[in-house]
């Protein structure tokens, strides 16, 4: 068998010569210069627009981004179809696609005062444009906001010790944000604060908090169990209520806290890996026990489909995802505070969350017998086994390690929930333009009512619809992005070579396309036109389910709608006239 540290020491060589040939020759393409104002200054207003630390900007970024879906997808593809698939389009969608993606989305964003990719691409195609763009990205937000809040709820669920170190951790950034706000030294913050985090899963394991105990019951429609069920509304009200604080309140704090546990997890499960593969210290052997490849055809999650095009939206975060376009252009570039942090940030947070990636395969691998269930009761358990056993080797009790494992998955999950009822926030103000004085721009009223829709989208609780219907959406949003960054540099620079963005544009948008039209198809055929699952299912799971296709319709119909607008604008090389920071502007 191939160990471990063989796969994750590979990648990681692969991600480091990409970073500083690719990543380097990006910044000499788009003149990244730090004498440029960023929007963070030009527009400082103390809620969104706030400058950021380097190193706590990465945190927020890569927080962000990560989420629990470069976890949860590489486990679930792997699992369906075998780890040698999976890793590979990790390996070449995060190096090819996904990492430039990022980096050339950010720095656009950045040249724009800070705007989202639908406003720009807007601004060089015309209204219409800009407001077809910004209605798909806020559909494909919905799906984030409401998958992610599950997977936190499923987490608490089957580890209540990590629901109330998750508790502590908000309460600590809350404490962080104020000590922050009254001038005390940063680094003497992060000494005290930091370890403090880490303590928080000593606390829990000694006061697991559950809601509703075995057995128990609800009022509120069963999501997996009644202790989901009632998680999933807390943390989706607590979602809201993060949202809408000014970012230095909670978000900055928070997700600067939270990285640590990121880097200790990943850092720390790198290190097991290579000090247990040398010294065989682990209580389980560090090899891919897993099968390279099962099969084209995957009736695992309850029949999650074939290789191709599944696979592609099965793994996104991790590979490319259209969640970083939405972060790259919405709460980062408004923090950015030199234009060359960019390649960090934009880059490296993206080869970083790859490599995440690929030590997920890594836990789930190692684990001795997968239990049976669904695709997320596969999942979760497995990384938060497979993690504990591979911190083993640094003499980490699994009675520790599980729990902390399980910790470092909901914390990112929990981040991106509230981030992204923010951003979404920010799409529908840029698709109203008398924002100021209606409903989109009544934050409270804006943001409650993504809360309410995102609920609706994952009620059914169905796995392998839900899973990689979030996939496609955000690819579908990811394709997008590829192809607004070609308009704005054929409106830039009509003689730069664009064709390498298209081919790549052309591909995500087809696999992801595709996987959204089997969903449809199968949802379809066996749920809404079949009577015996009409005649068992709740309201609420046929109203999601009906939510889900109609989703699928609308998010193909503004698809092909948006190329044919950006196929006239890239075909002549001209766009609309707009005030824009360029290059040597």
């Amino acid at each position: 068998m191939i160990s471990l540290l063989t796969v994750v020491v590979g990648v990681a060589l692969i991600f480091t010569v990409a970073y500083l040939i690719y990543g380097r020759y990006m910044s000499r393409v788009f003149e990244l210069d730090e004498d440029r104002p960023t929007p963070a200054h030009e527009r400082y207003d103390g809620v969104d627009y706030v400058p950021s630390r380097k190193l706590e900007l990465f945190g927020h970024h890569f927080s962000s981004i990560a989420g629990g879906a470069p976890i949860i997808g590489p486990i679930t593809a792997a699992l369906a179809w075998g780890w040698a698939p999976a890793l590979a389009w990790i390996v070449v969608g995060t190096v090819v696609y996904g990492a430039m993606n990022d980096f050339a989305v950010l720095t656009m964003s950045v040249r724009h005062d800070g705007r989202s990719v639908g406003h720009i691409f807007g601004r060089y195609v015309g209204e219409r444009g800009k407001s077809l763009m910004l209605s798909l990205a806020f559909t494909a937000n919905l799906l984030v906001i409401g998958v992610l809040a599950l997977v936190v709820a499923i987490v608490f669920d089957a580890y209540p010790s990590a629901a109330t170190a998750s508790v502590c951790y908000v309460a600590l950034a809350l404490l962080f944000g104020l000590y922050k706000r009254y001038g005390f030294p940063f680094r003497l913050g992060t000494l005290l604060f930091v370890p403090a985090v880490f303590g928080s899963v000593w606390v829990g394991l000694q006061y697991p908090l559950v809601l509703v105990p075995d057995g128990g019951a609800t009022i509120l429609p069963t999501v997996v169990n009644a202790n989901v069920s009632v998680w999933l509304i807390v943390i989706l009200l607590y979602a809201f209520s993060a949202s809408i604080l000014p970012v230095q309140t909670l978000l900055q704090p928070r997700d600067y806290l939270s990285s640590f546990l990121l880097y200790a997890g990943l850092g720390g499960a790198v290190l097991a890996i290579v000090v247990g593969t040398l010294f065989g210290t682990t209580n389980q052997p560090l090899t891919m026990s897993l099968d390279p490849f099962t099969g084209f055809m995957s009736d695992a999650f309850a029949g999650i489909g074939p290789a191709v095009p599944m696979l592609f939206s099965t793994i996104f975060c991790g590979a490319v995802c259209g969640l970083h376009s939405m972060v790259s252009s919405g709460t980062t570039p408004k923090q950015l505070n030199r234009e060359t942090d960019a390649d960090t940030i934009g880059y490296g947070t993206s080869l970083v969350e790859g490599l995440l990636a690929v030590v997920a395969i890594g836990t789930v691998a190692v684990v001795p017998s997968i239990p049976s269930g669904s695709g997320i009761g596969l999942a979760l358990p497995s990384f938060a086994e497979g993690g504990a056993i591979i911190l083993s080797a640094l003499g980490i009790p699994t009675g520790l390690g599980a729990p902390f494992m399980a910790l470092v998955l909901s914390a990112f999950a929990l981040t991106t929930v509230d981030t992204s009822i923010r951003l979404g926030r920010y799409f529908v103000e840029d698709v109203v333009t008398d924002s100021e004085t209606s409903f989109a721009g009544n934050r409270f009223a804006n943001s409650a009512a993504q809360t309410a829709l995102a609920y609706l989208l994952v009620a059914s609780g169905s796995w392998a619809a839900i899973w990689p219907l979030f996939g496609g959406a955000v690819q579908v949003f990811a394709g997008l992005s590829i192809v607004t960054v070609v308009v704005w540099v054929r409106n830039w620079d009509a003689g730069k070579e664009v064709r390498s963005l298209l081919a790549g544009a052309a591909f995500v948008l087809a696999t992801s396309l595709s996987a959204l039209g089997y969903l449809a198809i199968s949802n379809l055929g066996t749920k809404l036109l079949n009577p015996a699952w009409l005649g068992t299912a709740s309201p609420i799971q046929i109203a999601s389910v009906a939510v889900q296709v109609v989703v699928v319709g609308v998010l193909g119909a503004l698809t092909v709608e948006i190329l044919r607008i950006a196929a006239g604008n890239v075909s002549f090389g001209v766009g609309r006239s707009s005030t824009v920071r360029e290059p040597g502007d």
